[in-house]
């Protein structure tokens, strides 16, 4: 069996978003021990290089080319301690079922900082296909940086940020993102009761709160905390991070409207991406754009965009992403007066979102061909389309201002009064609803 070099498992343990081959590396290192080993050490020294006691040896240390025996005997120590982690709780972790059962918060064996680590690496990659499992998991890491030892909780403040760190991006993709705020003060505590602090975390910190406040509407915060957090990220060399960012900077200009400043961000991260070879930035990059060139009437590139947003997402194997740019490419088509192909599109994107259970974007869809329809000059399906958001909306649990908003509409269906604006009104007040559960809904005059 060949085995990776030391060289390419550092750039794996450092990036390895942007390993080209992640998965062939990833597979490998399950079956090696060789490799799992060395990935093991890699890893811990990096830890090691967060905990300020090395520094502190060195600064009182003449110059000298090998490495402080301290700084080496701690690092196969934070080994040993992580493989010992791994040990208990890997079997665990594999089943969330059974994670949950063990309340290893309650546990002594594991209130160590390598377990809070391994839990917080582990949710960090779980969040956006599991997220209440994420949040499982992080929680589980906050309450056992509570219940550490002494000792270990002198040492504490960057795993602690970085478990409520972990919390507040689980509950940002759960949509509760006024805890997930609170999280996020909490983690900007912790990282900042540091001896010596390090933007790169607080960066972070600004960053997924730069998301949660695009989400919740509040723009001109997001722009100027994704601009900020993106400042850091590029001081520090993390081009992945300092792209994201951008993609959230540029996100705020668009959702007001601004797209002439929204469009440039996204063609700059683009051609970065594309250079770089992050292939989920550029496929989000490619959609984000062809929504400014949508806006902007621009049909023709905008198509461009979206079909090969289309291609990398197809690539990548994220149906649920492709079937949403399959959705939006036959909006704009419909929105340019080619209805033929447009709204035959849009029914078969309605089809895969329904399939793909997203049923809030499945009922949005339907909006949109309902609207296409009536545009088209062919009302006879809306009627029926209409009545089957209102039945989607109910089995998920219709608010009463969700209820007002499709009696509206079920009464001007029957009463021919409808609309493709007034279709379009209600459409819009539904997708906002979920971050504005308490907005009334205000009939189009």
């Amino acid at each position: 069996m060949s085995h990776y070099t030391e060289d390419q498992l550092s750039q794996y343990a450092l990036r390895r978003q942007a390993i080209s081959d992640r998965k062939s590396v990833e597979q490998h290192l399950e079956g090696c021990a060789e490799c799992r080993k060395a990935l093991d050490f890699i890893e811990s020294f990096d830890a090691a290089l967060r905990d300020p006691l090395p520094w502190e040896l060195a600064d009182s240390m003449i110059a000298r080319r090998e490495a402080p025996p301290e700084l080496i005997a701690q690092a196969r120590a934070i080994a040993a301690e992580d493989a010992h982690a791994r040990a208990l709780v890997i079997p665990l972790i594999e089943s969330p079922i059974r994670f949950g059962e063990a309340r290893i918060d309650e546990d002594p064996r594991f209130h160590t900082l390598a377990v809070v680590r391994l839990l917080c690496t582990t949710a960090n990659r779980t969040h956006e296909q599991q997220p209440q499992y994420g949040l499982l998991l992080a929680d589980a890491a906050v309450n056992i940086c509570a219940k550490l030892p002494e000792p270990a909780k002198s040492k504490s403040a960057w795993h602690t940020g970085t478990a409520w760190k972990e919390r507040a991006s689980a509950l940002r993709y759960l949509g509760r993102f006024k805890d997930a705020e609170a999280a996020l003060d909490r983690a900007e505590d912790a990282f900042l009761s540091d001896r010596r602090p390090e933007p790169f975390d607080l960066a972070i910190v600004s960053y997924v709160r730069a998301t949660i406040r695009a989400e919740t509407e509040q723009f001109a915060d997001a722009v100027r905390l994704a601009r900020e957090a993106a400042e850091e990220f590029l001081v520090y060399g993390d081009r992945r991070r300092y792209l994201s960012a951008r993609m959230v900077e540029g996100v705020g200009y668009y959702c007001v409207d601004r797209d002439a400043e929204a469009l440039p961000i996204f063609e700059g991260v683009i051609v970065a991406a594309r250079a770089e070879g992050e292939t989920w930035i550029l496929g989000g990059a490619l959609a984000n754009a062809a929504s400014c060139y949508t806006h902007l009437h621009f049909f023709e590139q905008a198509a461009r965009n979206y079909e090969e947003a289309l291609g990398v997402f197809t690539a990548l194997n994220v149906p649920t992403e492709s079937a949403r740019i399959l959705w939006a490419l036959a909006a704009m088509k419909v929105e340019r007066g080619d209805y033929a192909e447009g709204l035959a599109e849009l029914e078969r994107a309605r089809e895969r979102l329904t399939q793909l259970e997203l049923s809030n974007d499945a009922s949005l869809a339907t909006l949109d061909l309902a609207s296409g329809l009536m545009a088209a000059g062919q009302p006879d399906r809306v009627p029926e389309l209409c009545r089957s958001v209102a039945v989607a909306f109910a089995s998920e649990g219709m608010t009463r201002n969700a209820r007002k908003a499709l009696a509206f509409l079920s009464e001007a269906i029957s009463s021919g009064s409808a609309t493709p604006d007034l279709v379009r009104h209600v459409r819009t007040y539904l997708e906002k609803l979920p971050i504005h559960p308490t907005q009334e809904f205000v009939q189009l005059q």
